[in-house]
């Protein structure tokens, strides 16, 4: 925030000063057109509300390593279009990443370099590029997840989330230090307002408790699987199936 804010407003005095040092109209007329330029440069630094951009910066740290394999953002690289709900108050039209090894919500500030993280407590729920994300904060009710910011796969009375985490491991080789970043995904079953953690069969049958004898005859139908890579798509089609049927 500080940053824009005061080149702004920087700008402005130069533009002011130099301004007064002539009398004519056409340096008049160029200050109007230079204030407009600046304004239309400047104001999408500036959604709706200062607050959004009163986080601390943020460095990408990443930057250190001489060799790294992977990075520490949720899916892209770049940053992606997004939304936020912060303080209470909706903002679109952002450009967002996700840092899942710190489980920060990055902003990036229009033509800029500058970017800020985003103050966790803050955050009800974001979106980048279509995929949703709410920040769940662990009570006595919810013992069985911890705080952070999980994707929403699916709506309904039964949901499935997506604890989306980066591994950060270090080396030194050739007295160079080497980076990688390798994905983590753990899967959470909310089901009659109790999360289960889900990482087999057995686990989903768990958190489908009430109509377990269903639920295994629906997975034999279907042959799903619980690898690592086929769990997330079938716990999905699981979650779907409980919210369309009356057994």
């Amino acid at each position: 925030m500080k940053i824009p804010f005061i080149a702004f407003y920087s700008m402005l005095s130069l533009m002011y000063c130099s301004a007064a040092l002539g009398q004519s109209a056409t340096a008049s007329d160029e200050l109007t057109a230079r204030m407009e330029t600046a304004q239309l440069r400047y104001a999408p630094a500036f959604p709706n509300s200062t607050l959004l951009y009163s986080g601390p910066e943020y460095i990408d740290y990443s930057l250190r390593y001489s060799v790294r394999t992977g990075h520490q953002y949720f899916t892209w690289p770049e940053k992606q279009p997004g939304t936020v709900t912060y303080n209470g108050e909706y903002f679109d039209n952002l450009s967002l990443a996700y840092d899942t090894v710190l489980d920060q919500v990055i902003l990036s500030f229009p033509n800029s370099p500058f970017m800020l993280r985003l103050i966790n407590e803050n955050v009800s729920n974001f979106t980048i590029n279509e995929h949703y994300f709410t920040r769940i904060v662990t009570d006595s009710s919810k013992n069985n997840i911890n705080t952070g910011y999980y994707e929403v796969l699916n709506s309904g009375n039964t949901m499935l989330l997506a604890r989306r985490t980066k591994k950060l491991q270090k080396q030194i080789t050739q007295k160079r230090v080497e980076a990688e970043f390798s994905p983590i995904d753990k899967f959470y079953i909310c089901n009659n307002g109790t999360y289960y953690f889900t990482s087999s069969k057995g686990t989903a049958l768990r958190a489908f408790s009430e109509n377990a004898p269903q639920i295994q005859e629906y997975i034999k139908s279907r042959n799903l699987k619980f690898n690592k890579k086929n769990i997330e798509k079938s716990l999905l089609e699981l979650c779907i199936y409980h919210n369309s049927s009356t057994y």
